[in-house]
């Protein structure tokens, strides 16, 4: 179940209201996801997702929004952020920081064919083409200082053999990370959280 905090139909219809996205009609919790609280809202000016950041904090997600909506306009088919009168993209409900976003038509496929496996590069290949043309820059919340941090944690409850592997590959890539060669790495803006149940397919163009 991806609804941690409720959010009563009040309160939704007050935020899309101030948000000028027209008046609820249905708040339907979604039972997908892992980590946020997520409804979708029907209004009589379209379809959208609410979601409530359970672990995020207020300060991270203006540049996922920001992204997101830098993508958005640059055509590429994401959901599109929504913005306050204050021309914020992240709100307050419910005590928690929110995010409403335009609702895209599609269904994930669970069991990929070499096709959607094609469609899926070349959207990322947008992607970072767009994502060049994006100046903000957050480091990665899993990236080698979250590895350093958390291996330590991880290795009570593993054997000698997990941990001896695990202490290995962590010195490996801190080297990586500070040879000239890794420094040299190009940088840039990427997906990170692409899993079968979050990549929408429409029908194909034909109908078939």
């Amino acid at each position: 179940m991806a609804v941690y905090t409720e959010v009563s139909p009040t309160d939704a219809a007050a935020l899309l209201a101030d948000l000028r996205l027209g008046r609820l009609q249905t708040l339907l919790g979604i039972s997908s996801g892992i980590e946020n609280t997520n409804y979708f809202a029907t209004t009589d000016q379209g379809e959208w997702v609410l979601t409530l950041f359970e672990r995020l904090q207020q300060q991270e997600l203006p540049y996922y929004l920001e992204l997101m909506r830098h993508l958005a306009r640059a055509g590429l088919p994401v959901p599109w952020p929504q913005e306050g009168p204050d021309h914020q993209l992240v709100h307050k409900l419910a005590g928690k920081p929110a995010a409403v976003v335009s609702r895209l038509r599609g269904e994930p496929v669970l069991v990929p064919q070499p096709i959607h496996c094609a469609q899926v590069g070349q959207f990322l290949g947008r992607m970072h083409r767009s994502g060049q043309a994006f100046a903000q820059q957050q480091r990665h919340g899993r990236g080698l200082a979250w590895w350093t941090q958390t291996v330590p944690e991880v290795l009570p409850y593993v054997g000698a053999g997990a941990q001896a592997l695990l202490l290995s590959e962590l010195n490996y890539q801190r080297t990586v990370a500070a040879s000239a060669a890794g420094m040299a790495l190009p940088r840039g803006h990427i997906h990170a959280d692409l899993f079968r149940d979050n990549a929408m397919f429409g029908p194909p163009a034909d109908g078939s």
